[in-house]
């Protein structure tokens, strides 16, 4: 006999590549029907779920986080949002805690039930952790970069040290079992193994900062003192995940010595790898002459660091970094800096090349004490990082772009209106624009959801060729866009660019005919200073332009005599 209408759908569903269910809305989000994916992804299978006790969503999901994802479940309910989406932490059978991004699907007219599609997320929280990482783990070390550095790989005991380090102590540039490896290999001096030993498990115990100051050998023999200090980097689950450490040889007499010897010799082995590398006093503004790359003929004829700086500024950096160049190779500001114990730094701006291209450098300086004298000496090294630049640029974009459109998510959108309102002057005018897309659904049933997509994927097109540079658009979700003004010259005047987006926004397309958008106008201050009250208001504006028939816009607060006509 064959199969049943019902069994024969539900087979299908297990075959999709995610998580299906059915919920009540009840108290426990109790189970009325899931595939045999969404079992797989907890660790259960459909069929010894049930004697487990897996017969609600609130069986997966920590006890201490049920009641705020049960209250955004249904807050969403209560606006009747027919889709939406979450992200929470759920329980796999093994104790495991899982990510997973849910699709919601809601309907009015059965208001006891949701549909839900469920996805692991794993990969990309742990993409978006590692990138966190990262960027910490740049941010510290760019403070600590007068210092030797260290990285500490907690839980594995490892500890990572600059090879011409390791070489000095006799250790290798990889150590496992630290502290304890160390003390023992005789680079820490007896007197001071416990300090050593304190000081890395207080990093193992979660500290988040610390420091010691160590008696230590080298491979030589020779007695130095190193006063060290480390910053842990945490996980998202708060434990102790990598600590940076940075250590300073502070021997007496010797310190200026080796700090001089130990940059000069780092830049040095860098010479051939970078667009240039020069050493300046800048005590006396002077270049230091037979040291570092031999200059260019064009800067032969400059003796001073100040005469060089506004030369580079004026012929290589970007306009739009040049106060940014100069802010940071000020000298003035560069001896403060030293004085006030910022012995080093780097600065990323774009470089134009003969061609008039642009090319991002880092430019990094250290600030040392003359061994011999009072005077202070400036090592800079600028290298090229477009390569490196451009492809960490792609991944912040991707963290705020719509993936389908290549324009800002809802939330990019939502903060960088918030800091521009929050920054913007009284007397600057605003214009924000809610844009939806006419019978969307319609035409997204009649004719598939790949037509659907290219609506969506041409109307953020057709918005992304009508801003200025200084304009914002972003995707609010589903076929919702928003575009914001920036600084508009009047509300009277911008009022015939609105017209002509209405205009660009109607198309036609063969066998499927025409689509169009609606828009609802607020201006700011005029109609509200924060986001939130813009939006209320601009919603309020676009359903009086849906009511008055589709394809045209609304702007808030007129009546409609005063209002707009329909794009032609």
């Amino acid at each position: 006999m064959g199969l049943s209408v019902l069994e024969h759908y539900k087979n299908i569903l297990d075959l999709v590549p995610c998580g299906i269910c059915q919920v009540a809305l009840d108290e426990d989000l109790t189970i009325l029907y899931a595939n045999r994916l969404y079992y797989d992804i907890y660790g259960y299978t459909a069929e010894n779920a049930s004697e487990k006790g897996f017969k609600n969503a609130r069986f997966i999901l920590p006890e201490s986080e049920y009641q705020g994802i049960y209250q955004a479940v249904m807050g969403h309910v209560e606006q009747e949002d027919r889709n939406f989406q979450l992200e929470y932490r759920g329980v796999h059978s093994s104790g495991k805690l899982l990510w997973l991004l849910v699709q919601c699907s809601y309907d009015p007219l059965k208001p006891d039930t949701m549909l839900c599609a469920l996805v692991d997320i794993a990969d990309r929280k742990r993409m978006e952790e590692e990138l966190r990482i990262s960027m910490e783990e740049s941010r510290i070390a760019f403070e600590l970069t007068d210092k030797i550095m260290y990285v500490f790989e907690v839980a594995e005991r490892r500890l990572h040290q600059p090879e011409d380090t390791a070489e000095e102590f006799g250790l290798p540039t990889v150590s496992e079992n630290v502290p304890y490896s160390v003390a023992e290999s005789g680079a820490i001096d007896e007197t001071s193994r416990k300090a050593y030993i304190d000081f890395y498990e207080s990093i193992m115990r979660g500290e988040p900062k610390g420091n010691a100051v160590v008696k230590k050998r080298r491979k030589d023999g020779s007695i130095c003192w190193h006063a060290a200090r480390f910053y842990t980097i945490f996980d998202g689950e708060g434990r102790p995940r990598r600590a940076i450490i940075s250590c300073e040889n502070i021997t007496e007499q010797r310190e200026k010595e080796l700090a001089y010897q130990k940059w000069s010799q780092h830049f040095k082995t860098q010479e051939g790898k970078t667009i240039g590398y020069y050493e300046y006093n800048l005590t006396r503004n002077a270049v230091e002459e037979g040291v570092g790359d031999e200059p260019p003929e064009y800067l032969k004829p400059l003796k001073k660091y100040t005469q060089i700086v506004r030369y580079i500024a004026k012929h290589f950096v970007y306009e739009g970094d040049r106060e940014r160049f100069y802010h940071f190779f000020n000298r003035e500001k560069l001896l403060t800096r030293y004085y006030d114990g910022q012995r080093g730094g780097t600065l990323d701006y774009l470089r134009k090349r003969k061609d008039g291209s642009l090319y991002w450098v880092r430019a990094t300086v250290q600030l040392i004490a003359d061994p011999y004298n009072s005077d202070v000496r400036l090592f800079m090294m600028t290298l090229d990082i477009d390569s490196e630049k451009r492809e960490n640029l792609r991944l912040y974009q991707q963290l705020e772009q719509d993936r389908m459109t290549g324009i800002l998510n809802r939330g990019t959108f939502v903060s960088r209106v918030t800091d521009i309102l929050e920054h913007s002057a009284e007397t600057k005018q605003h214009a924000l624009i809610m844009i939806d897309i006419d019978q969307f659904k319609k035409h997204n049933d009649s004719y598939g959801h790949q037509f659907g997509d290219q609506v969506i994927r041409e109307t953020a097109q057709i918005l992304k060729g009508f801003l200025r540079k200084s304009d914002l658009c972003g995707r609010m979700g589903g076929d919702e866009f928003m575009v914001f003004l920036y600084d508009i010259s009047s509300e009277t005047e911008v009022v015939p660019r609105i017209a002509a987006l209405c205009g660009l926004l109607k198309r036609e397309y063969t066998e499927k005919g025409e689509v169009s958008c609606s828009l609802g106008v607020v201006f700011c201050p005029h109609d509200g200073m924060e986001f939130n009250e813009l939006y209320h208001n601009a919603d309020i504006a676009l359903y009086e332009a849906k009511r008055a028939g589709r394809a045209n816009y609304k702007i808030f607060g007129l009546e409609p005599d005063e209002n707009n006509t329909p794009a032609q």
